[in-house]
């Protein structure tokens, strides 16, 4: 009889949120000699992770609670039971919960696990369901369809095969994940959606890699929407338009969150004030930094730095936090910055 899965819930924000660069990829450290990877996550409520994007293919099992989750700029409301299919070529977050805190199972992989020693050339077919998402892909699998729960049951025996140190638990995972494939090429057998999709998303992120990597270099310095768009050579309306196509965000919103994932790193492993942070990562005025950073971290700078200076001091130095006086809202609304 299998083990009951006890899983280890993780804080999301603190192991997801850092591992992303400025091009807005999670990179997530897998051993390339079997690159799969099974987390338990969980999610805060009102707190928006980064829109982020990666090379892996990933399942999002939501395990409890409710949220809505933002791919490009469609937003779907999830709650559990269901599974999220995402190709990684498209950005997304979780961006708010609604009901407390919310529990996901995620199942990351890269597609050369698939791919690899390929000798009947089934590979493509088996991972069709992420090839195959463009900007109309019914990209929830609905609880009551039967194959999230089933889907759940696969990623809990990977799980317990992990880490694959022998050739018979490496054999098991791979069987594991095909029987997962196979279950989401059945749902999506209809879908007409072609592997030239995949490809273009490609493309267009491409266009864009020469200004993630300027705002690598400069994002402490004041950049522009024109200038940005310059660097792309693109025209100031037509760069407005394809940015927001590719990333589901406005540039200013992308940089102001890039540049808070700068300060919060800042914050938590320096010394420096609020405000030598705030003009570190490019904000000029310091209450502005005050203002985009409570509003896309549900804190101010100087609560969030407190938080890592009342964990990392000695148990007999900590101080209680005061209780609030203001009530928690029953719910939260979707930001636009």
């Amino acid at each position: 009889m299998a083990m009951a899965l006890r899983p280890s819930w993780e804080n999301a924000y603190s192991v997801v949120d850092p591992q992303i660069n400025a091009e807005g990829v999670h990179l997530w450290p897998f051993d390339l000699s079997f690159p799969v990877e099974v987390r338990f996550f969980t999610f805060g409520k009102r707190r928006n992770t980064r829109m982020t994007r990666h090379d892996y293919f990933e399942l999002l099992y939501i395990h409890s609670g409710e949220a809505v989750y933002q791919i490009q700029d469609r937003f779907f409301t999830v709650g559990g039971g269901d599974l999220l299919v995402i190709s990684g070529a498209l950005y997304h977050r979780l961006t708010v919960s609604r009901r407390g805190r919310v529990k996901a199972a995620a199942l990351y992989f890269l597609p050369e696990l698939i791919h690899a020693n390929d000798a009947a050339g089934d590979g493509a077919e088996y991972l069709m369901p992420f090839l195959v998402q463009d900007s109309a892909f019914p990209h929830v699998v609905g609880a009551a369809s039967g194959i999230p729960p089933q889907t759940f049951d696969l990623i809990s025996r990977i799980h317990r095969e992990l880490p694959a140190q022998d050739h018979r638990g490496r054999l098991a995972i791979k069987t594991y994940l095909k029987m997962i494939l196979i279950l989401l090429v059945n749902h999506y057998a209809s879908y007409r959606g072609t592997v030239e999709i995949f490809h273009r998303n490609q493309r267009a992120i491409e266009q864009l890699r020469p200004l993630f990597k300027f705002l690598e270099a400069r994002y402490a310095e004041p950049v522009g929407v024109q200038e940005a768009a310059e660097v792309v050579r693109l025209s100031k309306s037509h760069f407005m338009r394809f940015f927001k196509q590719v990333t589901g965000q406005s540039f200013i919103a992308y940089l102001n969150h890039f540049r808070i994932a700068k300060a919060e790193e800042l914050l938590a492993k320096t010394d420096k004030s609020v405000a030598e942070v705030g003009q570190e990562v490019g904000f000029c005025d310091q209450s502005y930094f005050g203002l985009v950073f409570r509003k896309l971290t549900q804190m101010t700078p100087l609560q969030y730095k407190h938080q890592f200076t009342q964990s990392s001091a000695p148990a007999a130095e900590r101080q209680p936090a005061a209780p609030s006086r203001r009530a928690e809202p029953r719910d939260a609304t979707i930001t636009s910055l």
